[in-house]
């Protein structure tokens, strides 16, 4: 049986907007530091978290870390989105979906998303770096030389909204998810 998932949760966005400290400590899981609450990477509402219930290596003997069973739909052109492995290290590798031109490898800083606006001074949201090369299909750890990922391991598949447009506008549908290295 396939699940259906959508990048963006728009209802945990408007709560994050109207939360109050209870509710940035509880729903959100916010470390506070003086006057400042951290929203962890994982509790952001543009991010999308799935456990793949045990450990791996991101490169192994047999290979690079790949998965199957991910079908990534885009209803809007302008959607930008990285789809990936979060390691040990807690950047991100994986595959970059969206826009056009070839590239091999490229490192992008995840933030909020480009375009929108989250009128909120008092917080402060997890940012990473993701390693990844051009989606085609199929989402694993990218062959880079920006980064090496040997002796890395992860135990999450995650995807992240780089722009406004991905909000809502990409469907992430799994299958039977199945790990492996190619």
């Amino acid at each position: 049986m396939a699940v259906s998932l959508r990048l963006g949760d728009l209802e945990l966005l408007s709560k994050l907007i109207n939360s109050t400290p209870m509710d940035l400590t509880k729903l959100f899981k916010a470390r506070k530091r003086d006057n400042t609450y951290i929203i962890p990477l994982l509790r952001e509402p543009w991010v999308l978290s799935i456990d793949l219930n045990d450990q791996y290596s991101l490169e192994s003997g047999n290979g690079r870390l790949s998965v199957e069973g991910v079908d990534i739909k885009v209803n809007n052109r302008q959607a930008r989105v990285v789809a990936g492995f979060l390691a040990s290290n807690g950047y991100i590798y994986g595959s970059y979906i969206g826009g056009g031109g070839a590239f091999k490898c490229m490192r992008i800083n995840i933030n909020t998303p480009t375009g929108l606006a989250v009128p909120l001074n008092n917080i402060i949201f997890e940012s990473t770096q993701a390693y990844v090369s051009r989606y085609e299909g199929r989402i694993i750890v990218p062959r880079c030389t920006l980064s090496s990922s040997a002796g890395l391991t992860t135990s999450k598949l995650i995807f992240a909204a780089l722009n406004a447009q991905a909000i809502g506008n990409v469907t992430v549908e799994i299958s039977t998810l199945k790990v492996l290295y190619l």
